[in-house]
């Protein structure tokens, strides 16, 4: 494993390169990868590709969230916005319904498989795990059915408020 070396003259991490960045900057602003690459090249000589940026900008986000409770999305080859707070949720339910969708791949590629293939130690590790996943997913299933049906009731309650 290689030692971590720091490179740039101030001694910040990349990713304390790309909140500096977007400190302070009002919702709605689009950092282009140009930009972002200019600010992570500045104060080394090593230049950043544009997927060197998503590689950091992916890496900085949960810190972006936690330190200053702001989210960057990605504009298709452009570069990043900063979202307003009132588009976190818009983000949040895409990351859930990557999530889900992952979930079910991770389920069919488990129920899917040759079991002939494995010995007894790997069939009952495979199964095992099988359940396990096959018990989350049905319950997170579950959940988002009754989170549904919660949602309708408000919606259905303000929908009778307002008339």
């Amino acid at each position: 494993m290689k030692k971590f070396e720091i490179t740039r003259l101030d001694g910040r991490s990349n990713s304390q390169v790309v909140l500096d960045h977007v400190k302070d900057k009002p919702p709605g602003t689009v950092f282009s990868y140009e930009e972002l690459q200019a600010a992570l090249s500045s104060g080394t000589s090593r230049r950043y590709s544009q997927s060197d940026v998503q590689s950091i900008v992916t890496a900085a986000y949960p810190r972006l969230l936690k330190e200053q409770a702001r989210a960057l999305h990605n504009v298709r080859l452009v570069g990043y916005r900063l979202a307003p707070a009132a588009h976190h949720v818009v983000l949040a339910n895409g990351r859930q319904a990557k999530a889900d969708k992952q979930m079910l791949r991770g389920l069919q590629t488990l129920q899917n498989v040759r079991w002939d293939e494995m010995d007894a130690n790997q069939r009952m590790a495979h199964e095992g795990q099988l359940l396990v996943v096959g018990a989350l997913f049905h319950q997170m299933r579950a959940l988002e059915r009754r989170q549904s049906a919660i949602e309708a009731a408000i919606k259905h309650t303000l929908g009778d408020a307002e008339e």
